[in-house]
């Protein structure tokens, strides 16, 4: 992909005249919500909202090819940050504020015609996920038109004692490959996501001093202490990064790629 424009073929790269046309095409929009972060010394602030528009094109390219219409919406990326809340650069909005701005944003879509929307987070910061998952509920209760629905993991589903038959929530099935009991955790900024970003943000990397830091050698019991935030979590992440950012595979990064956005799609195909 290699773009850095994270408009590029979104609805801000497009006229008003060529959003029309995929409204009488009912399209689906695909909807990337993430925010502005610290990375680490390494990647940039902006990796999970990078990551979030780059999957989208991959779902979206998936979704073309069953013959299904999407657009995706301009990147939203005025989100929560409550475990790197205590480091330079990760901005973080009122849940309010959050709430008010995504609800808005949906009433424009709803207003123009569009029928469904998807809502795509690959930020883990629980109160930003549950916001999420909130304004989708709301949407829903609404006399808004628009279907909302939020693609959710698996995990995320049992953590907030969802059923998955909820009408506005749709479950990627866990593969059951994520293994709890090894030493350490890979979550924010360590090898997998700096992988992400070399396959389509090679230029934004700065790779060399990725492959000379060491791991954060953050266990499970650390992660309880890094959630809450501050100066509790510079004290489990003084670099800023949760993994280990020198442990590079890009095989691993492509077959994510590939798997999440078939299962996605399939998804959403299946809604429809």
């Amino acid at each position: 992909m290699n773009n850095k424009s994270i408009f590029d073929k979104t609805m801000a790269d497009m006229t008003y005249k060529e959003i029309e046309e995929f409204i009488e095409k009912e399209a689906v929009v695909l909807f990337p919500i993430a925010v502005i972060e610290e990375h680490g010394p390494h990647l940039p602030l902006g990796t999970d909202t990078y990551l979030t528009y780059s999957m989208l094109r991959y779902i979206q390219e998936d979704l073309s090819k069953m013959n299904i219409d999407s657009i995706i919406a301009p990147p939203f990326y005025w989100g929560i940050n409550k475990a790197t809340g205590g480091f330079v650069g990760s901005f973080t909005v009122k849940v309010d504020t959050m709430k008010a701005v995504l609800k808005d944003t949906i009433e424009c879509l709803d207003g123009w015609g569009f029928k469904k929307v998807f809502f795509i987070n690959m930020h883990g910061d629980s109160l930003h996920c549950k916001t999420i998952l909130d304004v989708a509920k709301e949407i829903y209760e609404s006399d808004m038109k628009i279907d909302a629905y939020d693609i959710i993991p698996e995990f995320f589903k049992n953590a907030y004692g969802l059923d998955g038959m909820e009408p506005y929530i749709l479950v990627q099935e866990d593969d059951g490959d994520f293994d709890d009991k090894q030493e350490y955790i890979d979550i924010h900024a360590g090898g997998f996501e700096t992988s992400l970003m070399l396959l389509d943000f090679k230029e934004l990397v700065d790779e060399d001093k990725a492959r000379k830091l060491k791991s954060s050698k953050t266990t499970f019991q650390d992660l309880r202490k890094w959630q809450q935030g501050g100066e509790s979590a510079k004290e489990v992440t003084p670099l800023g990064y949760c993994g280990d950012p020198s442990n590079i595979n890009l095989e691993d990064a492509r077959g994510f790629i590939k798997d999440f956005s078939d299962i996605t799609a399939r998804i959403i195909k299946n809604t429809l």
